[in-house]
């Protein structure tokens, strides 16, 4: 089964952002466009330096000139859009939905969901509104693509809808990166969001909105990998925004092999929230690294995810010191002999080509290694913690854990073979690409 999310949803998917009031001067409004496809609205003006300035109601936007391909003087779509909206009335329905139909069209997708919701406010079962928006009439209740797809079982992987017994398939498939990701337009649209600027955030957000799904699913998988911590975080959090499954291997090992603690714990959210019942297999196997960091964030990551039966994992790496090795100790001659020649005829030539041996003689000593005592690591207190938040107590000590454990380890659920059901939760847009949708 492979159910296609339509891709009119995408640009609907933003919450009003911020509403400031209009420009000081709606008709002087300018457009200014980015090489990444950005269009920032207001006053622009060149400086000294080559950048442009561009004073919005948000503040102000300082773009560099290579980045500006384009600059448009007059009245701006935005504007014009925003000035109709003020004068229309509360109550006009027909108004506002005509409206969002425009803004549709002009491309300002928050705007036309701001008149779309304000037409649902006053009437709530408006199909065409409802249509507009993403919603679906499931049985009396009014639904979202996503949300009836999730009811019916299905997991987005991919941008699309599929069964779980499909998804397990093409997971192992090898992917070709989209070419946004490939020329990093969307890391560098990422990055802009760790400014902190208001303004270009908003221009940020209503850009991503408007990317293909594939194109902002690889591009947020590729700026996982960027040298930047912030971005990093940045790309977890949209990551956990689209809600598709196919991030889900790269959060997992971000989540274990990422060196800043804050991106780490942005990208076990973001698994988390996908509700795949076995997501914490692989931060299980991570426990039995040779690379103490790696066992470290493991056990902090399978804390943070939840699973409970995780539990007798990390115990089990918090007491085992592993199985005992052999060793040995050896003192020995070597000499090398010539014991034959292999003789071969070729073009009337001989060949011979020694075989050569090696004599070995001295003592072998084999020494076994009964037991070795570890009184503790940096690692065991990060344990008795993730040990903590299973178990929902505080733990002072690992033989605190032991001995609770010992009562209660025949509770505890264990790792066996399911149906590979999903039970995700709601995505909580507003971070990255908007708030969700209204109830």
């Amino acid at each position: 089964m492979d159910t296609r999310a339509p891709r009119r949803l995408a640009p609907l998917l933003l919450a009003p952002l911020l509403l400031g009031g209009a420009l000081t001067s709606l008709a002087a409004a300018d457009v200014v466009t980015t090489r990444d496809g950005l269009r920032v609205e207001g006053q622009a003006s060149r400086l000294e330096d080559g950048r442009w300035r561009v004073a919005t109601p948000d503040g102000e936007v300082f773009l560099r000139a290579d980045d500006v391909v384009a600059v448009v003087e007059g009245a701006a779509p935005r504007a014009r859009i925003e000035e109709r909206l003020e004068g229309l009335a509360a109550d006009d329905v027909a108004g506002h939905y005509k409206l969002a139909l425009e803004a549709t069209a002009e491309g300002q997708a928050d705007l036309a969901r701001r008149s779309l919701e304000r037409v649902l406010v006053l009437d709530p079962d408006h199909r065409a509104a409802r249509r507009a928006l993403g919603f679906e009439r499931v049985g009396e209740r009014w639904l979202t693509h996503d949300e009836a797809c999730l009811e019916r079982g299905l997991v987005l992987f991919d941008g699309s809808w599929r069964l779980p017994a499909e998804v397990e398939k093409v997971s192992r498939a090898t992917r070709t990166l989209d070419a946004g990701a490939r020329d990093g337009r969307v890391t560098r649209l990422l990055a802009q969001l760790t400014d902190g600027d208001a303004a270009l955030s908003r221009a940020v957000r209503l850009r991503l909105a408007s990317l293909e799904h594939r194109e902002l699913l690889d591009g947020a998988l590729e700026a996982l990998y960027d040298r930047r911590p912030a971005v990093r975080r940045v790309a977890a959090q949209a990551l956990a925004e689209l809600g598709d499954e196919a991030a889900l291997r790269r959060l997992l090992f971000s989540a274990v092999r990422d060196a800043d603690a804050d991106v780490r714990h942005e990208a076990v959210e973001a698994a988390r929230s996908f509700g795949h019942p076995d997501a914490a297999v692989p931060l299980v196997k991570a426990l039995a690294s040779e690379n103490e960091a790696i066992v470290a964030h493991a056990a902090q990551a399978l804390g943070e995810l939840g699973d409970h039966r995780a539990i007798s994992y990390l115990v089990k790496r918090m007491v085992s010191g592993g199985d005992s090795p052999r060793s040995f100790v050896a003192f020995l001659n070597e000499i090398s002999y010539v014991r034959d020649y292999d003789v071969e005829i070729a073009q009337a030539s001989n060949i011979a080509n020694p075989d050569v041996a090696t004599l070995r003689e001295g003592v072998i000593l084999d020494a076994d290694v009964l037991g070795t005592v570890m009184t503790r690591t940096w690692i065991e207190p990060i344990i008795v913690d993730a040990v903590g938040k299973l178990a929902g107590r505080q733990f002072a000590n690992a033989e605190e854990v032991r001995a609770w454990y010992l009562a209660h380890k025949d509770e505890l659920p264990r790792f066996e073979s399911s149906a590979k059901s999903r039970a995700p939760h709601r995505p909580q847009r507003g971070r990255i690409l908007g708030a969700p949708l209204l109830d």
